[in-house]
């Protein structure tokens, strides 16, 4: 009974107005609510987890993998040179306020990120993940079932950047809908009240609560088969997993490595599904403040930090130690051995940079839990045991995720620890997205060691723009060397994925290349909650 009564009173909090067939909703617990649903203006995994259900983009990812498919266009082609790519949109896809998906709409969802004067770019809109599109120089409607994109590089894997959700297609008639304002942009909030094409349409966001939608029945593959999906945020792993073992759940994300064990060795009756991630956590520190702008010191850090201690401690010893920015599950990953714990070495370079006694600094660490940061709190702590053996005091700053990325985004920690999961299946969405200085700039950084070597963005750039995947891998090698060399950053750690679900759910899958997909779930006919 007490099962029953937490999924009903679910139901009346999202707006319900009956005890319909609970099979038709399905309930997922997330670790943070999202920040805003434009695809095209978020950074954080816990938005594009809702954005990925309630937009298309042109190409897709295969389920449970980062092999693309045909979505909304049907086929694709490039030019020899890889400067020209054009893509052949499907018939009849409609947006769900009914407006048709043609050229015009993959026009408008580009260029209001490429023009800063374009009417649907609100003046707090950032972008940042348009960066990795700065080889775009024109799209334009061939016609109304065909989009061309002219780049000012050869870029062989355009069609995997196009399947990101930062250019998921969106309807301009919504934008269009409420008029301008008097500076001649768009009133629509977009970020509050989106509007794709995808399986799912929203419904509602009560912040911090929860957030609604419903089944697109017109869905171009078919009407999916939970008629509601309900987003739930519940900050801490261990109160979500509790709420799934009471029934009141359906599914959650991140996990406590700690729970990942009880529940093998208890033979619980929850599906815990495993795949291999491609993410990194690592330690940044900021290359543009002293004492960070020097390389012995940062290499002192490297020395110090005892990976398979932190591994233990935090991570259950769940996870590997990471040596590259480019996770060993990722094509281009370098071999590479790491440095060996050396406390004697780190003091010694610490002299020669000139802190024979050390010195202090901030360190900034999240409140959020991630897939690669399972308990932010424990890996904050072992880095700071390690520092302190070297003479290095890091003051610990723990900070609400929001503030934190801003205000890493815009340099102001000395140290912090992050992580990043994939986006696309290729070195570049770790090795330039995470280092090169193009990513530098401040306020939406995702170089938050700001990093500057001109060595480094030579080889990612010029591997952006090689055509030749064998070309392409010994760039990236040569690029790898160098960060290990420079030690921007100290990678820390690469876990696996972890989901766990209610033993009747079907047809979920782990997408490696981030954001969660429920266009196939459904359930079987015995309810786990009876």
């Amino acid at each position: 009974m007490r099962i029953l009564t937490l999924v009903f009173a679910l139901l009346v909090a999202c707006g319900s107005d009956s005890t319909a067939d609970r099979h038709s909703v399905f309930v997922w617990g997330k670790s943070e609510d999202a920040k805003k649903l434009d695809p095209a203006d978020v950074t954080d995994g816990e938005s594009v987890m809702v954005i990925t259900n309630i937009f298309d983009n042109l190409v897709t990812f295969k389920t449970g993998s980062t092999e693309l498919i045909p979505w909304l266009a049907t086929k694709w082609e490039s030019s020899e040179d890889a400067k020209t790519w054009t893509f052949h949109l499907r018939e009849g896809v409609k947006f769900h306020d009914g407006s048709p998906v043609n050229a015009d709409a993959v026009v408008f969802s580009f260029e209001r990120q490429m023009d800063e004067n374009h009417p649907a770019r609100r003046s707090d809109s950032v972008f940042s993940y348009f960066e990795l599109f700065n080889m775009l120089t024109k799209v334009e409607a061939v016609d109304a079932k065909t989009v061309r994109f002219t780049l000012s590089q050869s870029t062989a894997f355009f069609d995997s950047l196009v399947a990101m959700f930062c250019v998921a297609i969106i309807s301009p008639t919504a934008y269009a809908s409420e008029g301008k304002d008097a500076d001649g942009r768009y009133k629509y909030d977009f970020s509050r009240h989106p509007v794709g094409s995808g399986p799912f349409k929203f419904v509602e966001w009560k912040k911090a609560e929860y957030i609604k939608l419903t089944a697109n029945a017109d869905h171009f593959a078919g009407k999916p088969k939970i008629e509601t999906l309900i987003f739930k945020p519940i900050k801490e792993a261990q109160p979500r997993l509790k709420e799934l073992e009471s029934g009141s759940l359906d599914g959650m994300d991140n996990p406590h490595p700690v729970d990942i064990k009880r529940l093998a060795e208890e033979g619980t009756p929850l599906k815990v599904l495993r795949s291999p991630g491609i993410n990194i956590c690592y330690l940044a520190m900021n290359t543009q403040k002293k004492p960070f702008d020097n390389k012995k010191v940062r290499q002192a850090v490297a020395f110090a930090i005892n990976k398979k201690r932190l591994i233990q401690a935090a991570y259950a010893g769940i996870g590997d130690p990471a040596v590259s920015m480019c996770p060993v599950s990722l094509k281009g990953h370098l071999a590479m051995e790491d440095r060996q714990l050396d406390i004697a070495k780190a003091k010694a370079l610490l002299k020669e940079a000139g802190y024979p006694n050390g010195f202090e600094v901030e360190f900034w660490y999240p409140v959020i839990q991630r897939a690669y940061l399972p308990d932010s709190s424990a890996t904050a702590i072992q880095i700071h045991q390690d520092l302190k053996a070297i003479g290095i005091t890091a003051r610990l700053k723990k900070v609400e995720w929001t503030p934190f990325l801003a205000g890493t985004k815009s340099g102001a920690h000395d140290l912090c620890i992050l992580g990043w999961m994939a986006d696309f299946g290729d070195p570049d969405n770790f090795l330039f997205t995470l280092l090169d200085k193009s990513q530098a700039i401040p306020s939406k950084a995702q170089n938050v060691s700001f990093y500057m070597s001109d060595a480094f963005s030579k080889l990612v750039t010029q591997a952006r723009y090689t055509i030749g995947w064998e070309k392409r891998k010994a760039l990236y090698a040569a690029a790898q060397r160098i960060a290990f060399e420079d030690v921007p950053v100290v990678p820390l750690v690469t876990v696996p994925d972890f989901r766990i679900l209610a033993p009747n759910v079907t047809g979920y899958s782990i997408y490696p290349a981030g954001g969660e997909y429920f266009r196939d779930v459904g359930f079987r006919e015995v309810s786990f909650r009876k």
